[in-house]
Order: structure tokens, then C-alpha cells, then sequence
């Protein structure tokens, strides 16, 4: 039923995507992939083999003549992120623990031991699955996967999805694999624990913290697939010196890690919690964490998790300590599972991963800096606050996925009586930018679809902005302000009372339009005014229709700005009617659609309703 599951909403998420798209995605790939082999084959120096590829890197590019690596980076995590309250026995009962799902892992160098004990099901057969030809078994990946999936012979190892599978694979080729994984509906997580470390870029400083050809490509294939979410280790050059950076000890982020679309995980050193109430009290960041922001100013990294001193799995079914944003990342991918297996289990459908993304920032608890920072991101994430967000919805938190149409202005009001702090956050899975080259800290800003939020207080019309990092000052606290270059905006508000909730955005988007993800914590949607659209004053006949469908109301008068947009059941958009002579009496023709079941959405660019129409 899962593997179901997936296909449907893998389908339904490609919205305007072809199978053409799919292949040019691939060409690109290949593309990028024959260039860097190219470029090594090139290389003239001659190195030992050992020294291009193993356990511990892979010769990935040669840039300017220079070679390039990339690196393998390094019960208490699952307590830090609160994971514990999600799994069995944990205090919200829900007993989640990722049976039946499969979590993608790609290493540099080697597969997980197959055969540990942490690692056998009940049928004396391994949950990891080789899915390349990858042979040699290293302490890395072993460790990284205790993290994700170990079953808990040894309690203190549990990982934080002890029922799920895993597919194993080398780094060496992950963007194709990837895409063959997606298309075969195998994963919707994966995590990936390696990268570039600053000190192999001697010479290519332009590299760090730019928008890259690597970091373009990923954005790419999460646009195509928009229900995955690959989680990578920020790196662990927290130490790290070289000229060119933005400023001394920040600026620290390579590749993959600035796409836009993925999740970019730092490591704490420390996370100190409630022991029964789950509250966050303080978090210090391991100063090996690799420090943000992107070169255009943009939070990253997302997400700050536990990855100091962490005991997992080890060879020979034994097990050992690490430490590095390498275990903080899995801490993070194992956890967002649950989230994922707890949304689909209420909702039978998944989060988009903008949703997932954004209810994790949102969530999670601030450290360091007041709001976001370029160490911590959004903080140390909070599996249990996820989770009661998702259990909570439309009942105190708000979790909604919509389309914005070029040209409109979607508003809500809402209202916060609970005396806590109201956070509102839209994400979106940006299409990818276009990547730089050999240009130091280009500040040009990789955003393409800018949209928008913003509050009024209707009480006293106080205008309430977002979250965004000072690109002059990356050491200060955060301010609020337009956010230009981020697709997450989040918006706190510590006065009660009722708000009215704005999403535009600006110039027009790419492709029409963008779905987006609205997350809301301690907030009760109201109606925006008397006249909103209420299913109960809209009538749509005949239903099933042949020809014309007719909308009728005697309450609602449709304005200039009502817009009908019809969907297949794939969520492509196959009618989109406008500029109607009624403001009482709508008549759509589908006579050109073929025998089936529709959703139609009726909008004013303020207000809109869904109804589910039968086409004979």
C-alpha cells in the first residue's frame, strides 16, 4: 500500500512535468556528469590511487586545474530532537517508526555492514538494500545508518526510524541514482553525510558559498519530484580559514548545501531539554559546524541537529562514538520520516517537501542569535512540536498547501488567543536559478519566484515582516524586513489578537504560478468578511456534468477578479476560465474534457472553494 501511495502522489506532485522533462533532467545530468569526467581525464598529475579514491574521499571535479575531493563528514540525538516523543512507548503515543518506508543513502567510499545485528529484521534478512556496486564496508556509513534505521538491540543506538529499510549506495554518481529512485517511487528521504571541505579548494575559493552548477541540479530534481527531501551535512569546517569569505569564520558552505530546495543540517554540541515536558532550555553549536550564509545572503543551514559524540553502529556488529554534522544529518532525515509516516497516516497522502521543510523551520527552537542565524539556521529541531502541528491541524496550527496564480493575492485572517507566540511561514520549492562561475561572493540573489508574506494586526493595522539575515553583517541577530532571497519566509508575533494574512508576490512567477506550503502555529483561521465564499451559498449543477457546468449563487456576487481552475486528478491544470458577463451565474464549458473525476477551485484572488466534479 505504500509503494501505492507513493505512485499517486509522486504523479499528482509533477503537476505540469512531462516524462520529456524527465529525460531532459537526465540529459542535463549526464551532461554535467561526461563534462567533470572530462575534466579528471584531463588531470595530468598523476596521483596513488589511494589518494583519488576511498573510504574517506572521491576525486569529484578538477576546477581551474585543481582537483577537487568530496568527503565523508561525521539515545541522546533522538532526545535532543524529541524524536523520542514520535517512536514507541514516547509520551504522544503514536508509535511511529518508519515500517515501510525506505530511506535513500549515499556515501562516499563504501555501503554500511550489511549483516550487523542492528540491521536484521525478524527474518534473519539485512534492511539495507546495495543498490550499485559498492562492495567495501566502512565504519562511516555503518555509523550513519545506525543512526537512521538501527533497530535498538542496544536501546542507547536505536535509530531515529528503527522499522524503516534503507538503499545504499556511493556517492559517486547520486544525482542519476537519485533520479532513477524517484522515478521507481522508492524514497521520498534520503540523507547525504559528505561534501567539499573548504581546504580542498585551495584556489577555487569562489566555490564556497556560491550558487554552483551542483547546488542548481539538485533544485532541479526536488522541483521534479516535490514530495523528496534530501538532507545534507553542512560540513565540519567551522574551523576553517581561508581569504575571500564573506566574513572570518562565516561564509563556510560548498555545493549541494546551498541549493535552495534541499535541507543543510548543522551540528550542536549540546541540547539541553525538559526531561518529561520536551522543552528546549539551551543548545551550544560545535564549533566544527560549518558556518552559512550563502554568498546572496540566504539562511543556510536550514536546520541545527544533535551530532556530537553520538554512539551508533560500528564493523563487526560492534558499536563506536562520532561526531559531525555526518551524524547530526541522519539525526534529522530519520526524524522528518516519522513526520512524514504520522501526515500520511492521518491524511493518507505525504507532505510536499516545501511543507516539511517549512514546518521544521518553524518548529524548531531558536538557538544562538535571536531568529535565524548563519550557524544554527532555524534552530535545533523539535520533532515533537512537528508532530503536534501536524495532529493539530485546523484545530490551534495550520498546515496548507496551495497554488499562487500570477497576479494574485491570497489572504486569510486569523486569530491568536492562546498567549504564546504565533509563527506563520510560507515555503516553496523554488525553480533553480541559474548557477556562477569563478565569481567570489556574487551577491546577485539565485531566488526566482519571490513570493511574499505579510500580517496586519486589524486592531491597530501594524504591519508585521519576516525573518531575513543582514547580508552586510552576517555576525548580527537577524532583522525583519523584505525578504528577497529566501523560499521560506517566517513571520513571529507576540500580540494576541486577530490578523489578516497576505501571500503575492513579485514580477511574474516562472511557469504561471508556484505551489507553496502555509505552516501556522497558535493560530485559528476566521472568516476574512462576511461575504467569503461559503460552500453553502454556491451552487454547482448539474454534478456529474456532460457540457456546461453551472456556478450559482444568490449570496455571492463573482467579481472581475473570479477566476475557474479546473484539475485532473494527476493536479495538472487542464481549464483555466476568467472575464465572465455574470456576477451571479457562472456557465463553464467541459465539454472538451475527457469521462472522469475533476477538482475545480473558484477563486476571487482573496477567497476561493474546492469541489470535486464528475465529468460523463
Amino acid at each position: 500500500m505504500r509503494k501505492l501511495l507513493l505512485s499517486f502522489c509522486f504523479l499528482g506532485s509533477l503537476l505540469s512535468f512531462s516524462q520529456q522533462d524527465v529525460k531532459d533532467l537526465k540529459k542535463k545530468t549526464e551532461k554535467f556528469k561526461i563534462e567533470r569526467t572530462e575534466r579528471i581525464s584531463s588531470y595530468k598529475i598523476e596521483y596513488p590511487k589511494a589518494n583519488l579514491k576511498s573510504e574517506e574521499r572521491l576525486l569529484w571535479d578538477v576546477m581551474n586545474g585543481k582537483p577537487i575531493y568530496i568527503e565523508n563528514y561525521n539515545l541522546k540525538a533522538e532526545k535532543a530532537l524529541r524524536t523520542d516523543f514520535l517512536k514507541l512507548n514516547g509520551i504522544l503515543r503514536l508509535d511511529l517508526s518508519g515500517e515501510g518506508f525506505t530511506i535513500g543513502l549515499w556515501e562516499v567510499g563504501g555501503i554500511p555492514e550489511l549483516l550487523h545485528s542492528e540491521f536484521i529484521d525478524n527474518d534473519s534478512i539485512s534492511r539495507i538494500v546495495v543498490r550499485d556496486s559498492s562492495e567495501v564496508e566502512t565504519f562511516h556509513a555503518t555509523h550513519v545508518a545506525g543512526t537512521l534505521i538501527a533497530k535498538g538491540l542496544n536501546t542507547e543506538v536505536e535509530g531515529m526510524a528503527p522499522g524503516a529499510s534503507l538503499d545504499a549506495y556511493n556517492a559517486e554518481d547520486d544525482f542519476n541514482e537519485v533520479i532513477e529512485a524517484l522515478e521507481n517511487n522508492e524514497i521520498i528521504i534520503s540523507n547525504h553525510s559528505y561534501g567539499i571541505p573548504v581546504r580542498n579548494l585551495d584556489g577555487n575559493e569562489w566555490y564556497i558559498g556560491a550558487y554552483t552548477p551542483t547546488s542548481e541540479i539538485w533544485d532541479i530534481i526536488v522541483n521534479f519530484f516535490p514530495y523528496y527531501t534530501p538532507v545534507f551535512a553542512a560540513g565540519n569546517d567551522g574551523n576553517a580559514i581561508y581569504d575571500g569569505g564573506l566574513l572570518e569564520n562565516y561564509d563556510k558552505l560548498t555545493g549541494s548545501i546551498t541549493s535552495k530546495n534541499t535541507l543543510s543540517i548543522a551540528n550542536a554540541s549540546s541540547v539541553e531539554i525538559g526531561r518529561r515536558s520536551g522543552d528546549f532550555e539551551r543548545a551550544e553549536i560545535n564549533l566544527g559546524s560549518s558556518q552559512g550564509p550563502t554568498d546572496d545572503g540566504r539562511i543556510k543551514p536550514d536546520i541545527t541537529g544533535l551530532g556530537t559524540s553520538i554512539i551508533s553502529s560500528s564493523l563487526e556488529s560492534q558499536y563506536r562514538k562520532a561526531t559531525g554534522t555526518s551524524i547530526a544529518s541522519p539525526n534529522v532525515a530519520g526524524s522528518a520520516l516519522l513526520l512524514q509516516e504520522l501526515y500520511e497516516n492521518l491524511n493518507n497522502e505525504f507532505m510536499l517537501s516545501s511543507s516539511l521543510k517549512g514546518l521544521i523551520s518553524v518548529t524548531a527552537d531558536d538557538a544562538g542569535l535571536k531568529g535565524p542565524d548563519p550557524k544554527f539556521g532555524w534552530g535545533i529541531m523539535n520533532s515533537k512540536r512537528a508532530a503536534e502541528a501536524i495532529i493539530n491541524d485546523g484545530n490551534g496550527d495550520i498546515i496548507k498547501e496551495d497554488s499562487l496564480v500570477s497576479g494574485e493575492n491570497h489572504r486569510l485572517r486569523i486569530e491568536n488567543s492562546t498567549g504564546k507566540t504565533m509563527k506563520v511561514a510560507i515555503a516553496w520549492n523554488d525553480p533553480a536559478g541559474t548557477s556562477v562561475s569563478d565569481t567570489l561572493n556574487d551577491p546577485t540573489p539565485v531566488l526566482v519566484n519571490d513570493l511574499d508574506i505579510r500580517i496586519s494586526n486589524i486592531s491597530n493595522q501594524e504591519q508585521y515582516l519576516p525573518w531575513k539575515l543582514d547580508i552586510d553583517n552576517v555576525s548580527a541577530a537577524a532583522k525583519t524586513g523584505d525578504n528577497k532571497v529566501d523560499n521560506i519566509e517566517v513571520i513571529e508575533i507576540d500580540d494576541q489578537g486577530v490578523f489578516d494574512v497576505s501571500i503575492t508576490h513579485k514580477s511574474d512567477l516562472k511557469n504561471g504560478g508556484q505551489k507553496y506550503s502555509l505552516i501556522i502555529l497558535n493560530g485559528l483561521q476566521q472568516s476574512l468578511s462576511n461575504s467569503e465564499f461559503n460552500s453553502a451559498e454556491i451552487s454547482l449543477w448539474p454534478n456529474p456534468v456532460k457540457n456546461t457546468l453551472n456556478i450559482t449563487s444568490s449570496e455571492v456576487n463573482f467579481g472581475n477578479d473570479t477566476k475557474v481552475l479546473i484539475y485532473d486528478m494527476l493536479g495538472r491544470e487542464v481549464l483555466n476560465q476568467q472575464g465572465f458577463e455574470s456576477e451571479s451565474n457562472l456557465s463553464i464549458d467541459m465539454s472538451t474534457l475527457s469521462k472522469g473525476i475533476y477538482i475545480l477551485n473558484l477563486t476571487d484572488g482573496m477567497q476561493s472553494i474546492q469541489k470535486r466534479i464528475i465529468k460523463e
